[in-house]
């Protein structure tokens, strides 16, 4: 049983800080699509993303010139 309420408190403690920090309603939280919100908020700028293969040839390249 503890989990569970582990689990209920950490959703409540989400919705809490979308609702200071996002300026969402509850409403709104909670009917969200919630693992796509997840993923909405763990993105990141391009300049901090892991670097591909042919990112990294890219910049190899612009340092030659």
């Amino acid at each position: 049983m503890r989990e569970y309420e582990q689990m209920i408190e950490d959703f409540d403690y989400t919705e809490q800080q979308m609702i200071i920090f996002a300026h969402m309603s509850p409403e709104d939280f909670e009917n969200t699509d919630y693992p796509r919100l997840v993923e909405i908020m763990n993105a990141r700028p391009r300049n901090k993303r892991p670097k591909t293969l042919w990112d990294f040839a890219e910049d190899l390249d612009k340092e030659r010139r």
